[in-house]
């Protein structure tokens, strides 16, 4: 046992000392996912494998609201934001009924994203006055439309059960410059498809340009493959700070080198700044819900995560380690 310990011993502090600063793992190995290699999904193949990808803005393809519209749904989007921040609000009977008297009022003054809102609540909340068969047609009629973002949900719906049409309206949706499809497909290609990573980085570099923070989940996790693995918890660190839920989930490996871990103690319980950033998060309902860049609030400054680069070191090495092994 002292023999076993010993040559442990030895065994890390060699690894350890084969990278002792932070730029040396920049370079460590690439890596691939061997998921989707044997047999890539024939529908990403289909629509994705000869794509001349442009990067749009969804901006230039998303109609503008007509004033009263505009309005009534930004009368919306201010009652929830300030909702979200009372207790039982989503519960209440009393606040049910303003929040859906006012996207009531803003349907009727013809606004697109409160018909938007309207129909991916009921697929989520069917209900007898407005089912899933209907709120699914109304949202399918946005997509005829040529809204971008409503044919993101739509195709999002439709995963493990018609990937034929799902990627097909992934491809519609960001040839009218839609992020969170680029997001979708870009991160699907990254680990599915190591062909296609140059157009899954463009995708998602061209995603989180537009402030689309989940791709930056992708691009650390494609850092990662490439060995540039400092670059990957940069990415990440960005990521958090935008509102990327994966990103949060990525970087509370750091709780392995932190005071008082171990198997039975939750990371996020060592990581308390992750868990209020990830409680802001969460008290978003309907951004979380929709990904309507309305309803989007940007994190506070008292709650900027920042990156240590001692405890990133000693992670690195950590995981280098345990990747050895």
């Amino acid at each position: 046992m002292r023999k076993f310990l010993i040559g442990f011993f030895i065994f890390f502090s060699g690894i350890a000392a084969g990278q002792s600063n932070l730029e040396d793992f920049n370079h460590s190995p690439k890596w691939v996912d061997s998921a989707g290699q044997i047999n890539p999904d024939p529908g990403l193949m289909k629509y994705f494998q000869s794509m001349k990808f442009v990067c749009h803005n969804a901006s230039g393809f998303t109609p503008e609201e007509n004033k009263s519209a505009a309005k009534a749904f930004s009368e919306l989007v201010q009652y929830t934001s300030e909702g979200d921040q009372i207790k039982g609000f989503w519960n209440s009977p009393e606040h049910k009924q303003k929040r859906e008297g006012l996207l009531a009022t803003a349907i009727k003054a013809g606004s697109w994203k409160a018909a938007y809102v309207n129909s991916v609540w009921a697929i989520k909340y069917p209900s007898a006055e407005t089912p899933i068969e209907v709120a699914s047609t109304k949202l399918h009629e946005l997509v005829s439309r040529g809204i971008p973002i409503a044919a993101y949900k739509y195709a999002s719906y439709l995963f493990g059960r018609d990937y034929e049409t799902m990627y097909y309206l992934y491809a519609e949706a960001i040839k009218r410059g839609s992020p969170q499809a680029m997001s979708a497909v870009g991160g699907t290609i990254v680990v599915r498809v190591q062909e296609l990573h140059p157009l899954g980085k463009q995708l998602l570099e061209c995603a989180v340009g537009q402030g689309y923070a989940e791709a930056y989940d992708h691009l650390g996790l494609l850092a990662d493959m490439e060995g540039r693995r400092v670059d990957a918890y940069r990415l990440w660190e960005k990521g958090i700070n935008e509102g990327c839920e994966g990103c949060i989930k990525k970087m509370s490996n750091l709780a392995k080198v932190r005071h008082g871990y171990s198997a039975d103690v939750p990371m996020m319980e060592l990581m308390p700044e992750l868990t209020r950033i990830k409680e802001f998060n969460e008290n978003n309902f309907f951004y979380q819900l929709t990904e309507l860049p309305d309803f989007y609030r940007r994190l506070p400054d008292e709650l900027i995560f920042h990156l240590n680069d001692s405890e990133l070191l000693s992670l690195l090495k950590l995981e280098k380690f345990s990747r050895a092994l």
